[in-house]
């Protein structure tokens, strides 16, 4: 059972439409949504914005064994808040118990993760072969070598698109196992490439445009936390900040963060009605097929 408003997700839209109607089911339903996940996302800003506030301390001031560590800990902390934020966002969607979407969405996470890091091992392999064989290498003569590591980066990418569809049916049909739909539904999401990559792009644009608007400011924190280490080693000045800025600065990437995991909301319900209207289109097709086989 729907634990929010929503239209009815067995219809055919439009990437358009996939937009309107993820934005009317987002401001339709902001209270209950609020209501129902502020913990979830307070819990990845607050994690989110130590680690950030650790990072760039590391950045700016120089990295240490113990910082390493403390930073490691927290991207597992981390990676453990974003599998429980989407598995509550995905709750309102599908109404199934949180357990069940939390093991889901960890699985999807952990497939995620596996195939980023032998994409990574990959390009490291290729990069350490490359720089064996021909010693001495400067950073200049890897370059056009690091261009194409981009480039395939950007294909894959875009080849990755139509698993948006494989993850939402993963998490929408409780009958479904991921390794029997993961290449199967992927053929299925790549027939319609075209609307899921137009409906992401304009929805990454909009989401891209409002978090924006809302990181301004952490770009001044930022900025003001760097001048001032350039200040005081590279030209002598006092530093300038007040003893409290450490903890000023965690707030504002906190609610900074906040806000982001809100404004990241339309994209999974874009996501969401992709999934119904390529799902939809699937079972007109098939209906369409069978009808002409009986003509036949």
């Amino acid at each position: 059972m729907s634990n929010i408003k929503q239209s009815t997700i067995s219809k055919s839209r439009s990437y358009t439409a996939c937009l309107s109607e993820a934005n009317k089911m987002l401001f339709d339903n902001i209270r209950a949504i609020f209501g129902r996940t502020w913990t979830y996302c307070t819990a990845l800003a607050v994690v989110a914005a130590v680690y950030l506030s650790l990072y760039s301390h590391a950045m700016i001031y120089g990295n240490s064994t113990a910082l390493t560590a403390s930073l490691c800990v927290l991207s597992a902390i981390m990676l453990a808040a974003e599998i429980a934020y989407y598995a509550r966002i995905m709750f309102l969607i599908n109404g199934r118990p949180m357990k069940w979407n939390i093991i889901r969405t960890a699985k999807l996470a952990a497939c995620y993760i596996c195939f980023i890091m032998l994409i990574s091992l990959l390009f490291t392999g290729i990069t350490y072969a490359v720089i064996l064989a021909k010693q001495p290498v400067t950073p200049q003569q890897l370059q056009p070598l690091l261009a194409t590591f981009g480039a395939i980066t950007l294909a894959i990418s875009l080849l990755m698109l139509p698993y948006v569809y494989v993850a939402m049916k993963y998490v929408m049909e409780p009958e479904t196992k991921l390794r029997r739909i993961i290449f199967k539904s992927y053929a299925t999401g790549l027939r319609h490439w075209g609307l899921v990559f137009t409906a992401l792009f304009l929805a990454a644009l909009c989401v891209a445009l409002c978090a924006l608007l809302v990181s301004i400011p952490l770009f001044i924190v930022i900025a003001a936390d760097s001048m001032s280490v350039y200040g005081v080693n590279v030209l002598g000045d006092p530093t300038g900040l007040p003893s409290y800025f450490t903890t000023i600065q965690v707030i504002v990437f906190a609610l900074t963060f906040f806000i982001w995991a809100y404004i990241n909301i339309f994209t999974v319900f874009v996501c969401y009605f992709l999934y119904g209207s390529i799902e939809t289109r699937e079972k007109e097709k098939r209906i369409a097929k069978k009808e002409l086989t009986g003509q036949l």
